[in-house]
């Protein structure tokens, strides 16, 4: 995968991604197919030039080393048009198809299945593996007997796959049995997506093993030898006898000899297949391990170190430790924030290092083109596998710092807090030991802020501790209080804005202890608060508390909290400020009473305009309230969240608004309704969207409203909508719709209780209702945790 045809390439998210438009460029399909097929090329075309497929479809060589990174349509598109005019082979993705399972690029899954024992498992195990690969279809896998398999892929909604896809599915399947049999299975496709089918179907069968035939051979040669030894017995001299029993145990130990030696093959085999794999594995949990120990330490120092230098120092020597990196280093700005400079680093050698402390990257200077300028002006990444192939595209001055110091290949990520660049973090090889891939520019961008938060901290501290006279000075006339508390909780000092909002004076205030001035019950939180800033020298920042006024009162702060250190860095007490909000308090309070009385004004409006419905068809009085109350319960039991239960009450409420409009002797009929009345009920929903569509809910109430009749199996009305199509809350609305209706007496017929509703969700579970919903449903009947 480093020889010279693939041609690295810079990594510029600006020019590769954004807010997917289309289908098209949706991330459907895992870097894992296409390296099956890099592999293949390696080894049958070694002539074909990798980097300009690769090129051509807009996928970087580094990328294919991630396998957790996903690739478009359009992208896999292109490299299949420039694969099929490299080759001259219109079919090459079923040739690829069966080399998968033989493929490294397979990684894990590849030895997933290889570790079942026959293929009937390895099929249906090979189908949930697919998800893991492929986003664009799901495959389902069914046994027609004795090696024989249906496989079922069907496309995820707005999915449009191509031929070449099916083709590979093909390949692919034919070679799962060649691990097991030594021969390809024999696929049948019967059905098509690409010939107007509703999905891709494959008959798959296979032949049996080697070992199975022969031992097949071993167990009737020994039940027919048996019965040879009995049935000659009488008929044969005792000699005779003798050499036939001796002969036929001869035959059937040397069958189940030969029989064990194709065991034992055939289990060598599959051990030696599993080797690489099994290697391969080991080395990727061994890198998770170390990101992961990387990523803790950082963590740890972060949430600790509070001085920038010590800070910086450990973050590069976690760095060194953990990454397989030659080199790193991280640059800040300077305090003018002109310049980029070295901070801290690691791999240099004395002569490299000296050139680094005494080189800066200009930020002032407008046409600087150099990758770490623009990765801390644009707070994107950079990823260059081969610096001598991108010249033209930087400045010539980064291009010379790139060779003075022997950089092959690097690695720039942005160290960013709160939207502001503060400096940059780089890795580099200076010779070709790897290529970079995505996931080591993840683990590095995922690092950074840390970095940032620590750095961003370390200033603030750093800024606190420079003059406690000019801290002082500054917050004399600061209109929020501003202390001290040491680290038994006693205050050392408070600024005068303490007596314009508590009342009590400064000189009252020393010495005494935070307890004096909360309420009781608020004790033990203030106590956490001191022991984690005391404790762990954290920071607090935004927390709410109250604390006494003088004359009893409450009054409500923003609290935030810093560690207070001495010179030689111990922690001896917090100092941080405490912000009045109680009057915005107050104002929250009231806004939320004016909140509830909106809502109960709507609760209110809503159940007039169900009562209204209602009272044109007093036979179904109640109707409305009782579905709310069932799908209510079916939410909740669902677990779902207090919004989408609200928005499903109202929704529930309102559902039979739209009958308004149909006649009131229609309603109340009853005999048996003409297609005209049926036609005439059934646009309700469509006369309830339009009533209710210019009213603001807060949910998307007129479309539940809408769908309540829609059905799973496209059956339902007044759209005829499918599936997961329809909202989860009209999904939920008809089943409890139904239930109420069945169980509820009618004009045109006597109530058919509640067991034979039941008994219909039940039975339609799946195709027309909601698997989910209609299990919630049953649950809650079943175990009595329901009833009208």
């Amino acid at each position: 995968m480093e020889d010279n045809k693939t041609a690295p390439k810079v990594f510029h998210p600006a020019s590769r991604e954004g807010t997917a438009s289309t289908m098209n460029d949706s991330s459907l399909y895992n870097t894992r197919i296409i390296n099956n097929y890099v592999e293949y090329l390696n080894k049958y075309y070694p002539a074909i030039d990798i980097g300009s497929l690769l090129g051509y479809a807009d996928i970087e060589i580094y990328q294919l080393d991630d396998e957790g990174h996903w690739l478009s349509q359009r992208q896999v598109d292109r490299f299949q048009e420039m694969l099929a005019s490299k080759t001259g082979d219109p079919d090459i993705s079923k040739t690829v198809g069966r080399f998968v399972v033989n493929s490294q690029a397979s990684g894990a899954a590849r030895q997933y299945l290889l570790g079942f024992i026959n293929p009937d498992t390895a099929y249906a195990a090979a189908a949930k593996l697919n998800a893991s690969v492929s986003r664009a279809t799901v495959l389902k896998t069914h046994s027609l007997g004795k090696n024989k398999m249906r496989v079922m892929a069907t496309l995820m909604p707005n999915v449009i796959e191509k031929p070449y896809q099916c083709r590979y599915r093909l390949g692919a399947l034919e070679a799962v049995a060649k691990t097991f049999t030594g021969k390809y299975a024999e696929v049948e496709h019967p059905v098509c997506i690409h010939k107007g089918g509703d999905c891709c179907e494959y008959v798959v069968s296979w032949e049996k093993t080697r070992t199975f035939f022969w031992k097949r051979i071993r167990n009737y040669s020994f039940v027919f030898s048996l019965l040879a030894c009995i049935l000659f017995l009488k008929f044969l001299p005792s000699d005779i006898w003798d050499t036939l029993v001796l002969s036929c145990i001869l035959a059937v130990m040397s069958l189940a000899l030969y029989t064990e030696h194709l065991e034992k093959r055939e289990l060598f085999t599959n051990i030696s297949n599993q080797g690489d794999a099994a290697s391969r594995l080991l080395d990727q949990i061994n890198v998770s391990y170390n990101n992961t120990l990387l990523v803790q330490e950082i963590g740890q120092a972060t949430s600790m170190i509070l001085d920038i230098n010590p800070l910086l120092d450990f973050v590069v020597e976690a760095l060194e430790k953990r990454l397989d990196f030659d080199r790193g280093m991280i640059m800040l700005t300077n305090p003018e924030r002109t310049r980029l400079i070295y901070t801290a680093g690691y791999g240099y050698n004395p002569e490299h290092l000296d050139y680094l402390k005494n080189f800066e990257f200009h930020l002032d200077n407008p046409n600087s083109r150099g990758p770490l300028v623009i990765s801390f002006r644009k707070q994107i990444p950079f990823l260059i596998n081969d610096v001598s192939e991108i010249e033209k595209d930087f400045s010539p001055r980064s291009v010379e710092f790139a060779k003075r110091m022997g950089t092959h290949s690097f690695i720039c990520v942005p160290i960013v807090f709160k939207g502001e660049s503060l400096g940059v973090l780089v890795v580099d090889n200076i010779r070709s030991k790897r290529l970079f891939s995505q996931s080591d520019m993840s683990l590095l961008m995922g690092i950074a802020p840390q970095v940032a938060i620590s750095i961003n901290n370390a200033m603030a501290y750093r800024k606190v501790t420079e003059s406690e006279k000019r801290f002082r000075s500054l917050s004399e006339t600061a209109p929020d209080i501003i202390y001290l508390v040491d680290t038994s909780g006693a205050f050392t000092y408070v600024n005068p804005a303490w007596e314009k909002i508590l009342g009590h004076r400064v000189e009252d205030v020393l010495g005494r202890h935070v307890a004096d001035f909360v309420r009781k019950e608020d004790l033990p939180l203030y106590i956490d608060m001191l022991k984690y800033v005391r404790g762990k020298a954290g920071t607090i920042q935004g927390g709410i508390g109250v604390l006494l006024h003088k004359d009893g009162s409450d009054r409500f702060f923003s609290i935030s909290g810093a560690p207070h250190l001495d010179a030689e860095g111990r922690v001896i007490g917090v100092v941080g400020t405490l912000k009045d909000v109680t009057d915005l308090k107050l104002y929250e309070a009231k806004i939320q009473s004016s909140y509830e009385q909106l809502k109960n004004a709507m609760d209110s409006t809503i159940k007039a305009i169900s009562k209204i419905v209602e009272s044109r068809d007093p036979f179904t009085s109640g109707h409305q309230e009782r579905v709310a109350r069932l799908a209510t319960a079916i939410a909740e039991e669902m677990g779902l969240s207090g919004e989408l239960i609200e928005s499903i009450h109202i929704a529930a409420t309102l559902h039979d608004v739209g009958k308004i409009n149909v006649p009131a002797d229609i309603l109340s009929k009853p005999g048996k309704l003409s297609p005209i009345e049926i036609r005439m009920i059934r646009i309700h929903p469509e006369v309830g969207y339009d009533i209710l569509k210019s009213i603001q809910f807060p949910y998307p109430i007129s479309q539940i409203v809408v769908q309540h009749h829609e059905r799973m199996d496209g059956s339902g009305y007044p759209a005829g909508m499918r599936g997961q199509n329809i909202l989860l809350e009209a999904r939920i609305l008809a089943v409890a719709d139904v239930v109420e209706s069945m169980a509820s007496h009618r004009p045109y017929r006597p109530a058919f209780g509640i067991e034979k509703a039941l008994e219909e969700i039940s039975d339609q579970r799946g195709s027309i209702y909601d698997e989910t919903v209609v299990d919630a449903c049953l649950k809650l009947f079943k175990e009595n945790l329901f009833a009208f």
